[in-house]
């Protein structure tokens, strides 16, 4: 029943280890400070060490337990042991001399500065313990991490080419990926978590210490495919609950590889897997709806002036610098108050002019902006006299003339339009479906009915 004491004690260690540090840092501190009142203060200094000591004992301790019970490495805490154990020695040792009085000044500040370096150099190790040898340095850009000798590469979530997946190594190609990005973190070299290694083949097949967790052609019999599956409330559910999961497709993969011998030279085209299996994992190149482009941010005051005018006014997303404007709360807009957003006319993409003063004039203003690509004249005067000019916003995907007098002759000189996608039309001329007029560009004019249901006969 209490055979978890030590390993919880053990858990103490991240916290009691920060005690050590603080304690013996002040006493250092207070013998260069206090190096001529010495004698006044020679107590505060004493019991500072005494309590580092004890401290840093106790830190010792639970370290090793630690150690013992979570599946380090020897080769990965030793030099942190050593020289935990060694800091603690030196404490006792400080504080027996600064009580004996057996050093003098100059010797005291020798052997603080030494022990301060002591601290420093364990606490980096066991850093790169907890946080990994980069932890400093992967928030560095490739090029950099590579000049300093550390590794450049990241983990990245698994993906396949969609048109020759069959080609790709069922094991170093979807596999290892897998368990670089959802097990590696505990099961690998330097942090041996169930002296289990998940970072290269020959770890997997050697298993941990509870025995192999590979059994080729039968995965319920295999751990690395049945403690997946397991309820995340049991014990043995790897990864623990509080830890990224694999998504159900990899673990489907997992099992798939499994069953078709774990082999690890077999590519995925002559393991006979369906492609419904791997197609979650093809790369899908995405085509940015707005344009990408090089423009500087607008200045967040003058963002703030389009607001205080009465514009609604918002970047696209985060750290991007383009903008939507709306003027759904400036409704007496016009073509005379164009000038009021000249200062963005290169970061424009989303235009909503809906409800405003606006006339055919404003067009040739529109026609300016070179990443406009939604654009917005609901509800205006807009006749369509002046639509030609938006031929040179070359941009543009959706344009918006639902409730306007704008026909379909007039929007005939959009056609060929080398971007746009689609036109909204609800309620305007241009809707008129007696007209067989075909555009380049797809016209949607709400004009939608659906099939009756025998259920709308239903008399209640």
């Amino acid at each position: 029943m209490i055979d978890f004491i030590l390993p919880l004690f053990g858990r103490f260690h991240p916290i009691l280890v920060h005690l050590p540090i603080g304690f013996l840092v002040f006493g250092v501190i207070l013998i260069f400070w206090f190096e001529k009142k010495y004698a006044v203060y020679s107590p505060v200094i004493q019991f500072a060490f005494l309590l580092g000591a004890i401290s840093a004992l106790l830190a010792s301790i639970s370290g090793y337990l630690q150690y013992q019970n979570e599946g380090y490495g020897w080769d990965t805490v030793k030099f942190h042991l050593i020289l935990g154990i060694f800091t603690t020695i030196l404490s006792f040792g400080l504080w027996y001399h600064l009580k004996k009085a057996v050093s003098t000044p100059t010797q005291l500040k020798i052997k603080g500065a030494s022990l301060i370096m002591i601290i420093t150099i364990t606490g980096h190790l066991g850093g790169n313990i907890t946080h990994g040898d980069d932890y400093f340095t992967e928030v560095l850009p490739p090029e950099i991490q590579a000049l300093l000798g550390g590794d450049a590469s990241t983990t990245e979530p698994l993906e396949l080419p969609a048109d020759n997946w069959e080609e790709v190594e069922f094991y170093s190609g979807a596999i290892q990926p897998i368990l670089d990005q959802n097990c590696k973190s505990c099961h690998n070299p330097n942090k041996l978590k169930g002296e289990l290694d998940l970072s290269s083949f020959a770890g997997i097949q050697k298993g941990g210490e509870d025995g192999h967790i590979l059994e080729s052609g039968n995965p319920e019999e295999s751990a690395l495919f049945s403690r997946l599956v397991l309820p995340k409330d049991d014990d043995d559910h790897m990864p623990p609950k509080d830890k990224r999961q694999p998504r159900k497709e990899e673990i489907e993969l997992i099992k798939a590889w499994i069953e078709s011998g774990s082999s690890e030279n077999a590519k995925l085209g002559e393991s006979a897997i369906k492609v419904s299996l791997v197609e979650p994992f093809f790369k899908r190149n995405e085509i940015p709806f707005y344009p990408v482009v090089d423009v500087a941010k607008l200045p967040q005051d003058s963002i703030s002036k389009l607001r205080d005018q009465g514009f609604f006014a918002e970047i696209v997303k985060k750290d991007s610098p383009l903008l939507k404007v709306s003027c759904i709360n400036f409704p007496g807009f016009s073509d005379s108050d164009w000038y009021m957003l000249q200062s963005a006319k290169n970061q424009i993409v989303y235009l909503d002019l809906t409800g405003t003063a606006i006339s055919d004039d404003i067009l040739e203003q529109i026609a300016t902006l070179p990443n406009l690509t939604v654009l917005k004249l609901n509800q205006t005067a807009i006749e369509g006299s002046g639509l030609g000019k938006l031929a040179e916003n070359k941009n543009l995907k959706l344009l918006y003339i639902n409730n306007t007098q704008v026909t379909r002759e007039k929007l005939s000189v959009l056609d060929g339009h080398p971007a746009l996608e689609k036109v909204f039309a609800f309620e305007s001329p241009a809707a008129d479906a007696a007209s067989s007029s075909q555009f380049s560009f797809y016209l949607e004019t709400g004009n939608l009915s659906l099939p009756p249901l025998p259920t709308d006969t239903i008399v209640y």
